[in-house]
C-alpha cells in the first residue's frame, strides 16, 4: 500500500454488505429506553439505560439462536465493567486502574474468542462512564448512585436483548436464522501469535496512558486508554494501526463539531432521544465503509449519553487533549514495536557479538 492509498482511504466509502438492519436494530435498541423515560419526564434516566442498546452491537455476524445463548456473557461483561466502575469511582487513579483492568481482560477475551468488532470498546466505555458518573462532585465526577447506573445498564441490556430476538417472532426470520445456525463456526478461545501482538500493545500503551493521565489529572481521562485501545485492537500492522490513529483524530474532531452544533439546539426529551437513535443508525451504517466517518457520528452519540450537564466548551477541550495524549500514546508504543522489531535482526545476525 503507498501512502496515496493511505490517504484516498480517509475520504473513501469501501463497499459493505448491506448494513441498515443492524442499525435499525441498534437504533432502536437505544432508542426505546430513550424514549420510554423521555415520556416518563426523567430523560436523564434514559440516557442512563441508553447504555445497554452497546449489547445489539455484539455478534452481529452471528444467528440470533446463537446470540441468545451469547449475548447475556456480553451482558455480564458490560454490567461487570460498570459495577467495577462505580467501585473504583472514588479517585482519578482508582478509575483509571480499574478502566485498565476492564480493557486488558475485555480484550483477551475478545481477541481470544474471536468475538469481532466492536471488541473491547464499549466494555472500556461503559467501566470510563461509570466512573465518572458515580464519581464524587469534588473530584470531578456526576455523583450518581452508583446502583442507579448499574440497574439502569441492567435495564438497558434486556431492552437489547429483546430487540435482538424479537424478530425471530417472524417464520421466515426463524427458518433463514436455523439455515445460518446450522453453518455457524464454535467459539472457542484461541490465543495465536498476532493476538498476542495485539494484546501487548494494548495492555502496555493502557498502562501507559493511566501512568499519563494521573498527573495530568484529565478529568475524564478514561477517554485517553479508550482511544488506545480502539487504534491498537483492531490490527498487529503497524501501518493499520498507524492509519486508524489518523481516523481516529480527524474523525472525533469533526464529531466534536457536530457535537457543538447539536448542543446549540439542546435536544431534550423526545428530541434527544431521536438524534441519539439518529447517530446511532447512521454510525452502524458506515462505520464498515469509513471508520472516520463513523467516527463523526459516534464521537456526538458517546457524549451525550455520557456528559449529562456538562459545560460544552469544557467537555470539547477535554475530549481534544484526551483524543491527543491516546494517539501519541499509541503511537510511541507502535514506534518501539518497529524499532524492536529492526534491533531483533541485527542482534541475531551472525557476528553480532563479535
Amino acid at each position: 500500500m503507498s501512502i496515496r492509498t493511505d490517504i484516498r482511504s480517509l475520504f473513501e466509502l469501501r463497499p459493505s454488505p448491506v448494513r441498515w438492519p443492524i442499525a435499525l436494530q441498534a437504533a432502536v435498541a437505544v432508542g426505546i429506553p430513550t424514549v420510554g423515560f423521555s415520556l416518563a419526564g426523567r430523560s436523564d434516566l434514559g440516557l442512563l439505560a441508553s447504555t445497554g442498546g452497546f449489547l445489539a452491537l455484539y455478534l452481529t455476524g452471528r444467528s440470533r439462536q446463537e446470540r441468545a445463548a451469547k449475548l447475556p456473557f456480553v451482558a455480564a461483561g458490560l454490567v461487570a465493567s460498570a459495577a467495577l466502575g462505580v467501585l473504583a469511582s472514588g479517585s482519578l487513579l482508582g478509575s483509571l486502574l480499574a478502566v485498565f483492568v476492564i480493557a486488558a481482560v475485555s480484550a483477551t477475551l475478545c481477541l481470544g474468542l474471536a468475538v469481532g468488532p466492536p471488541g473491547a470498546l464499549f466494555f472500556v466505555l461503559v467501566g470510563g462512564v461509570a466512573t465518572h458518573l458515580a464519581g464524587p462532585t469534588n473530584v470531578g465526577g456526576a455523583g450518581i448512585d452508583g446502583a442507579l447506573i448499574i440497574g439502569l445498564l441492567v435495564l438497558g441490556c434486556v431492552v437489547s436483548y429483546a430487540v435482538v430476538l424479537s424478530p425471530l417472532l417472524l417464520p421466515s426470520v426463524r427458518r433463514r436464522d436455523a439455515a445460518v445456525h446450522e453453518t455457524r463456526v464454535p467459539m472457542r478461545f484461541v490465543f495465536d501469535g498476532i493476538s498476542r501482538v495485539i494484546l501487548t500493545r494494548l495492555v502496555l500503551a493502557s498502562a501507559l496512558a493511566v501512568a499519563v493521565a494521573v498527573p495530568l489529572g484529565l478529568p475524564r481521562a478514561y477517554w485517553v486508554v479508550l482511544t488506545v485501545v480502539v487504534i491498537l485492537q483492531n490490527g498487529h500492522t503497524v501501518r493499520l494501526s498507524a492509519l486508524r490513529a489518523v481516523h481516529r483524530v480527524l474523525g472525533t474532531f469533526v464529531g466534536l463539531g457536530l457535537f457543538a452544533l447539536i448542543a446549540l439546539f439542546a435536544p431534550e426529551g423526545l428530541w434527544l432521544a431521536f438524534v441519539l437513535m439518529a447517530l446511532q443508525f447512521v454510525t452502524e451504517t458506515v462505520i464498515v465503509r469509513n471508520y472516520g466517518l463513523a467516527l463523526i457520528f459516534i464521537t456526538p452519540l458517546a457524549l451525550l449519553i455520557s456528559t449529562q450537564g456538562g459545560h460544552v466548551d469544557e467537555i470539547i477541550a477535554d475530549r481534544v487533549l484526551d483524543t491527543l495524549v491516546g494517539t501519541a500514546i499509541a503511537l510511541v508504543v507502535l514506534i518501539g514495536a518497529v524499532a524492536l522489531r529492526r534491533i531483533r535482526p541485527a542482534r541475531d545476525a551472525p557476528g553480532a557479538a563479535a
